[in-house]
């Protein structure tokens, strides 16, 4: 994994119920492969594990686990939209989230 980034933003929305818009998760994964459902695995243990309060370096301990069942069930695919694929090597300044 190069780079993992999740930041809360507001889209705008035209419902009525929702003025100042909806609020999201936008979660950015930068690797040179990944699994099966592994993008769903991680958000779904990272909202998990932020949920519960648990430390800042908790993923990086589950990341080293071998148990799968130490992870959440993977997340549902509604609203995952893949941004880029390349073939170049990594460029932080061609991230989706910016600083």
């Amino acid at each position: 994994m190069f780079h993992c980034r999740a930041e809360e933003t507001t889209l705008p929305s035209t419902d009525k119920e929702s003025e100042g818009g909806i609020k999201v998760m936008c979660v950015e994964l930068v690797a040179n492969r990944f699994l099966r459902k592994m993008v769903r695995v991680l958000v779904a243990t990272a909202i998990r594990e932020a949920a519960a309060g648990v430390e800042q370096d908790a993923l990086i301990t589950l990341l080293d686990a071998t148990c799968r069942h130490a992870t959440a069930p993977p997340a549902p695919p509604d609203g995952l939209c893949l941004v880029d694929v390349g073939y170049d090597e990594f460029k932080r300044e061609k991230c989706f989230i910016l600083d």
